[in-house]
């Protein structure tokens, strides 16, 4: 006898049974499934928090010490972790809305206009993340979503600043200036490379955090799909 999952599924499992005498016993009790199925839906909420307060966590961290800890920002673990655990909607409304609430703020500390070429490359790294994401979605295994933060960092990084290599005059356009872009940084103002150590931590921190949080979650073990008939 199949266990319902959703209020739909509940519905026609009471429609089918209500003839079925042992559905209205103890041992089929509606009360249950329904308590069921508002710990799954509360369950689902319990990951976006948890998003939400470790997100909090590394923008303090990065305000509070901007100089050591220069691009302790982990968007991309963001988007990568709610592609790759949450379902429907709060897959993108969850970092879309953090990103378009806290990239204005992140780029005028930055030294950055609100709108400028910049964003296209932060584009192209969200929707490369979105793409890691959906490739590890299917067997969501640590090993893969840690590579997955890993390789989203390096991606988004090199974007960012080829986009910077093209756009910003302290560059020189050749390939010294190309490496200067991508590792040495521009004379005076330090390593470009200190930002890729600090992604790289700040997204797999973030996820690692994110994935030893869910092994508390009842939620996330997977239920059981059957219950023996009487």
């Amino acid at each position: 006898m199949e266990l319902p999952t959703s209020s739909t599924d509940l519905v026609m499992f009471h429609v089918e049974h209500r003839a079925d005498e042992s559905f209205q016993t103890k041992d089929f009790p509606l009360a249950h499934y329904r308590e069921i199925l508002h710990r799954r839906r509360m369950n689902r909420w319990v990951p976006v928090l948890i998003l939400i307060a470790l997100l909090a966590v590394f923008r303090v961290l990065g305000s509070a010490f901007p100089t050591t800890l220069p691009n302790l920002q982990p968007l991309l673990a963001l988007f990568l972790c709610s592609f790759i655990f949450l379902d429907g909607k709060q897959r993108w409304l969850v970092p879309g809305i953090v990103w378009v609430l806290t990239d204005p703020v992140t780029s005028a500390l930055q030294g950055y206009p609100v709108f400028g070429w910049h964003h296209a490359a932060i584009a192209l790294g969200i929707a490369a993340t979105i793409s890691i994401a959906m490739v590890v979605r299917p067997k969501p295994a640590a090993t893969p979503v840690l590579t997955g933060a890993v390789a989203s960092a390096v991606i988004f990084y090199f974007l960012t600043n080829l986009v910077s290599f093209l756009t910003d005059p302290l560059y020189t356009k050749d390939a010294a200036g190309f490496v200067q872009a991508q590792w040495t940084g521009p004379v005076g103002l330090g390593p470009t490379w200190v930002f890729l150590r600090n992604l790289i931590v700040a997204n797999t921190l973030f996820t690692g955090l994110f994935l030893l949080a869910r092994l508390s979650l009842p939620g996330t073990a997977k239920a059981p799909s059957q219950i023996a008939a009487r």
